[in-house]
């Protein structure tokens, strides 16, 4: 019984482990694609400022 509980215990630690790096990779992923829609807005900002920007596009 108590070696069936420390395996129970070394698989969660390895799921609790790979949970953590893979939420991570998430975070890290989302704050690059949060700068990337920043960088988008800019560019389409600029390229539309003189028809009097997004809203006077459309």
């Amino acid at each position: 019984m108590l070696n069936r509980i420390i395996q129970l215990q070394a698989v969660l630690e390895v799921v609790s482990n790979k949970t953590a790096l893979a939420l991570d990779h998430i975070s890290s992923q989302l704050a690059q694609t949060r700068v990337m829609v920043y960088q988008i807005q800019l560019v389409v900002d600029y390229l539309l400022a003189d028809r009097g920007g997004i809203c006077g596009k459309f």
